[in-house]
């Protein structure tokens, strides 16, 4: 389990890289279109179609992962992957196409959210139990304070 953790751990950074990636690779790719082409038809977005279907490859692993090593967090990679897998349908979607944009800002705060909770949570250690300090017995030669 704990191997699972690690490689959960991990796995969401490599998410949430790839997810900036995909944000890059959208600008790049709607600001490359010859003038009066529609971005959806250029193939100047086929590195951010490709990258998206890997997006999908990473949050269905981050389930996986997440399942396995039962850290509680598939309560958020489960939406996650979801709205990972909503996102070519809202690429197509015409005049609501902008949602798919909004779709992408959830997907980048959840893997965010995710990211930092992995990471925070290991880093974090169960405080070691202090001995209780047993106390000093009152002499009665001790001199006054």
């Amino acid at each position: 389990m704990r191997t699972a953790r690690i490689i959960y751990r991990y796995l969401t950074g490599l998410f949430l890289a790839d997810v900036l990636l995909q944000f890059f690779l959208a600008g790049a790719g709607v600001f490359s279109a010859g003038p009066g082409t529609a971005a959806r038809e250029s193939s100047a977005l086929d590195p951010h179609r490709m990258n998206g279907m890997l997006v999908m490859i990473l949050a269905l692993l981050l389930l996986i992962t997440a399942l396995v090593a039962r850290n509680g967090h598939w309560r958020w990679a489960l939406p996650l992957l979801l709205l990972t897998l909503l996102q070519p349908t809202l690429a197509i979607a015409g005049a609501a196409g902008g949602l798919h944009v909004l779709n992408a800002a959830f997907v980048l705060g959840i893997g965010g959210m995710l990211t930092y909770r992995a990471w925070r949570g290991d880093r974090r250690q169960a405080p070691e139990p202090v001995p209780a300090a047993e106390p000093a017995a009152a002499s009665p030669t001790a001199p006054p304070g």
